[in-house]
């Protein structure tokens, strides 16, 4: 929504413009009205005296025609007296001066010109310019010609002669513009003055137009998901507040398997199918229901249930059976796509918006857990059965929020120095209730799920704040479905690529068990951290089917030796020769090794005899959340 701040200032603007331009207009009326009231006095002022003068002429000479005022004039001294009485008008307001009659042949001519100047000669023609001149003989009445300040004159006063009811000559008084333009270039600066103010409020206006118009535009940017064009969580977070969760269902949706169309076809592929599913969302919903990319492959929708026509449970259905029938074909591969939707019908009865999220979410995933490709409903009277287990997809991600995700620290020993030689950092999350929760009860549920990439970047994240400003070395755990997401590799980057001092000092331990489906991405990722001055570790070797060629040309620096075959070493004889053939196939290809799960000094004396480099397990040391010194390991023994 545009801030009240842009309505307020607008508002504001819109009115000063308003009354400046009142303002302006009071003062344009206003100049008028002076100029109508000054143009009356003087009027109603030379009226008086034409009219006396008029009246002395009839009376005195006896005129009754134009004739007759015609010969009266034709005397040279009359028309000096009368010259004379009406030169007494001359001012510095009124110019000119004298009197018309028409001839036979209704031409206008002087009778007398009393002016100061530029004086006409009796009976010389006189030019009309104006029909007021032929107006005043019709209508007998004194006559008005406004003038555009021609040669300074301002208006032109036509008084008749009447005798009889007839119009025997016409005086011609001009006026001057002198106390008008003292009027108005006394006004003109405020006048001015206002426009200038009108212009700066209206360029303001159009300013905050501008900015509102900006707001609406790059509105749209801000609150899309610029993938798949459905609202963001930006627009989530503007709108909770708005919300009436009453009027609304809510529902969780996620795409199954997302994770191995992004590792077999690539992220490219992946963008594909998101872009794809979401039109089939938004096809599949009403114009009411509100679509929201909530994260990587996760979407909620809010389905309004003001509408009667179908039930939020059929809207969800309705999803998923169109994201079953669509046809994702990229690149000549035919993509299998399949949805998960948990569903809280009555999310107004939790606290919050978040608190109803989390509700779906849970339903979400035990849809996942129960096979994918269906809808589960919240069904209030079953909550505690479903919920039994608190370590779910929700307390994982409740976990990341509450910023509950730590690390344990267990460190690797190097015994022919008697020496730390790094620390691998364990994930651990603390429970509400302040006990500690370990990976295998969570890891295992999100090893599918957008939350899982969230999680190992809340790790790495952990970890680097903690070493950056030590000495000591750490290795960390990753899959190959981490090593090739784009958020996680972005982590990386930005936190080593400028800490040279920090990142030699990392190692990542890529699980060899791992599913691999793309070696030469795997080969780049891996260049990508030795490029940064990262070690790499292939972690959990021998725990499946190890290809050795991919291993020797991705140039580990470690090769860590799973558990399983060094937990039992001292009492079995095949472990003891395969971790014997592994150490050697290292030292033949330049990697140190590691082995965990060093359980017991007897396990402990055989690695010693296989001269292995490194050790880690309980026998020398738990992981704890602080990083242990030497001076504690072997403790337990």
């Amino acid at each position: 929504m545009v801030k009240k701040r842009e309505l307020g200032i607008f508002f504001l603007l819109f009115m000063l413009g308003l009354f400046f331009a009142y303002v302006y207009n009071d003062i344009t009326k206003t100049k008028d009205d002076i100029f109508k009231r000054i143009q009356s006095h003087q009027i109603e002022q030379i009226s008086y005296i034409l009219q006396n003068i008029e009246k002395d002429i009839l009376d005195t000479s006896d005129v009754k025609t134009s004739e007759d005022l015609f010969s009266m004039f034709s005397k040279e001294y009359v028309r000096a007296e009368y010259e004379h009485i009406i030169s007494l008008m001359l001012t510095s307001n009124v110019k000119y001066a004298y009197i018309l009659y028409k001839d036979e042949q209704d031409k206008f001519r002087f009778l007398l010109d009393a002016s100061k100047t530029d004086k006409a000669n009796f009976n010389q023609k006189f030019d009309v310019t104006s029909e007021e001149y032929n107006t005043v003989y019709t209508t007998k009445k004194p006559q008005i010609i406004q003038l555009n300040d021609i040669e300074n004159l301002y208006l032109t006063y036509l008084y008749p002669i009447i005798n009889n009811g007839n119009v025997i000559g016409v005086f011609n008084i001009d006026i001057t513009t002198n106390i008008q333009k003292i009027i108005l270039e006394s006004i003109k600066p405020l006048e001015t003055f206002f426009v200038v103010l009108i212009i700066f409020v209206l360029l303001l206006m159009a300013m905050t137009v501008m900015q509102i118009f900006h707001y609406f535009v790059t509105r749209k940017k801000i609150f899309t998901d610029p993938l798949t064009k459905t609202f963001n969580r930006n627009y989530l977070e503007e709108t909770v507040p708005l919300l009436n969760l009453s009027h609304y269902s809510l529902a969780m949706l996620d795409l199954d398997k997302f994770k191995i169309i992004n590792d077999t076809y690539g992220h490219k592929a992946g963008d594909y199918v998101l872009s794809r599913t979401s039109k089939v969302f938004k096809d599949s919903i009403r114009d009411s229901d509100i679509l929201v990319r909530y994260g990587g492959e996760e979407f909620l929708l809010l389905i309004n249930n003001r509408s009667k026509t179908k039930s939020d449970l059929d809207v969800c259905e309705r999803v998923r059976k169109n994201i079953l029938k669509e046809h994702f074909l990229y690149e000549d591969n035919e993509i299998n796509v399949s949805v998960s939707i948990g569903l809280h019908k009555n999310p107004h009865l939790e606290k919050n918006l978040q608190e109803a999220i989390k509700v779906a979410d849970k339903m979400l995933y035990i849809a996942k857990k129960s096979g994918r490709n269906r809808v589960i409903c919240y069904d209030e009277k079953k909550s505690s059965e479903n919920f039994s287990s608190s370590t779910d997809i929700s307390f994982v991600k409740e976990a990341i929020d509450d910023d509950r995700v730590i690390c344990y620290y267990q460190p690797i020993y190097d015994y022919k120095h008697s020496r730390i030689f790094k620390y691998e950092a364990l994930v651990r999350i603390i429970a509400k209730d302040g006990k500690i929760v370990p990976p295998l009860a969570f890891l295992p549920l999100i090893k599918e799920t957008n939350i899982h990439y969230k999680l190992t970047q809340r790790i790495l994240l952990v970890v680097f704040e903690t070493f950056k400003n030590n000495n000591k070395l750490v290795s960390i755990n990753m899959n190959f479905s981490d090593l090739i997401n784009p958020d996680i590799e972005e982590t990386i980057i930005n936190n080593l690529k400028h800490n040279q001092h920090l990142a030699c000092r990392v190692t990542f331990e890529i699980l060899e068990s791992d599913e691999i489906s793309d070696i030469d991405l795997f080969k780049q990722k891996i260049n990508l951290l030795h490029s940064l001055k990262a070690k790499v570790s292939i972690d959990d070797f021998g725990s499946g089917y190890s290809n050795f060629k991919t291993i020797i040309d991705v140039e580990a620096n470690f090769l860590k030796i799973d558990g399983s075959l060094i937990k039992n070493i001292d009492v079995n004889t095949k472990d003891f020769k395969v971790v014997k053939s592994i150490i050697h196939f290292a030292a033949q290809s330049n990697m140190q090794t590691i082995a965990e799960y060093v359980h017991s000094k007897e396990v402990y004396d055989k690695l010693l005899l296989l001269n292995i480099d490194f050790m880690q397990g309980y026998y020398i040391a738990k992981p704890k959340a602080s990083l242990v010194e030497i001076e504690e390991l072997f403790k337990s023994c």
